[in-house]
């Protein structure tokens, strides 16, 4: 069964900045995440790099120079953007990166359609996005808000013009697309990287939608247990780092 969320992005983004502002174990959790992302990006001398999806705009505090941005206005945030329609020229940005946006992608075909046109040669998008690993399968479908989206079709379109303010989550999504890859993307972006990894320092986290299970003391401990789960992704994997090159 799919589960239906009422409320629009915006009102999901504000109820996420609230919770991040009072979590400090989760903070520290997505600095991690843009740490991974800042070793990942491209090598071009003057970088132009563009976060998706910015939320509280904290990938400052690691990657200063990266323009922030989300779908509505955000006093936050340095612009207004929609993946859909990106206000960049062609070619453009050296680096695109999103946590955790990827999955909200009703169109994904035409997000990568657009993100392919205002990169530049050897350009990249770097992703951080759930992953579906037996265990934490089991727990976003039974405890987290948004749908794990097996059921979904992936739509090909490229040229459907959605509805912004309305919600829409399909967490498989990325796993889907980008490891088991359902559907073919060369035309866009060749996948350099997927890997999986544990995350139940994530997990235990609480996320967005709970109160944590652990102290943030323990955060450390707890990404060393992860690390020595990632041995078997197919089990354990919650989490996945995607990296996607233009060629061409």
């Amino acid at each position: 069964m799919i589960k239906k969320l009422k409320k629009n992005h915006a009102e999901v983004n504000d109820e996420n900045l609230k919770i991040i502002q009072k979590k400090q174990l989760l903070k520290l959790i997505y600095l991690d995440y843009f740490k991974v992302i800042k070793k990942n990006l491209s090598t071009f001398n003057n970088s132009n790099i563009l976060e998706i999806g910015s939320g509280p705009g904290i990938i400052k505090q690691v990657i200063n120079n990266c323009i922030t941005s989300e779908n509505f206005e955000n006093p936050y945030l340095d612009r207004k953007e929609n993946i859909y329609n990106l206000n960049f020229n062609n070619e453009t940005l050296t680096d695109i990166v999103m946590v955790d946006v990827f999955h909200h992608l009703k169109y994904p075909m035409l997000g990568l359609s657009e993100m392919n046109r205002v990169l530049k040669k050897n350009g990249k998008v770097i992703m951080i996005e759930p992953a579906m690993g037996m265990i934490p399968k089991f727990i976003y479908a039974i405890f987290h808000k948004e749908p794990n989206g097996f059921n979904m079709r992936i739509s090909l379109s490229e040229n459907k013009e959605p509805d912004l303010h309305k919600f829409f989550a399909a967490q498989s999504f990325p796993y889907r697309i980008f490891y088991k890859k359902e559907i073919k993307i060369d035309k866009f972006f060749n996948i350099s990287k997927v890997e999986l990894k544990s995350d139940f320092s994530f997990l235990g986290s609480g996320g967005f939608g709970y109160t944590q299970f652990y102290p943030k003391v323990l955060y450390n401990l707890i990404k060393k247990f992860d690390n020595i789960l990632s041995i078997l992704p197919l089990l354990f994997a919650a989490r996945m780092i995607i990296i996607l090159e233009k060629l061409n």
